[in-house]
């Protein structure tokens, strides 16, 4: 679970990210992010009707989507607000993605992960 302080919660702070963020995408995963005003970066994830009809199916995608991320916190970077977004594509079904894969290649084509060396 995300801790609550890198959380996205408020409804206008996402659509503030959905207006105004950078957009990358990586095949079924959808990010916009935007710098913000604090040193903590929060997270939001949004999986849409057009993903599946059933609420079932998309809080289920929005918990794996968290947990993905949650071990993932420390490699990105700092001061960013940051919505991911589900897309799904007919061919696919939901337990055979690989989220993990698609949200990492999307964040580093963002930019918003932290350079190991």
């Amino acid at each position: 679970m995300l801790p609550f302080k890198n959380r996205l919660v408020k409804r206008k702070e996402h659509e503030q990210v959905q207006k105004l963020g950078n957009f990358t995408s990586s095949k079924n995963i959808a990010i916009k992010a935007m710098k913000n005003n604090s040193q903590e970066t929060r997270i939001g994830v949004i999986v849409g009707l057009k993903y599946s009809k059933k609420a079932v199916e998309r809080n289920q995608v929005k918990r794996a989507l968290r947990d993905i991320v949650q071990p993932e916190l420390k490699n990105i970077v700092r001061g960013y607000d940051i919505v991911i977004m589900a897309r799904k594509k007919e061919e696919e079904k939901t337990r055979s993605i690989n989220f993990k894969k698609n949200i990492l290649e999307a964040l580093e084509k963002g930019q918003l992960l932290i350079n190991k060396k």
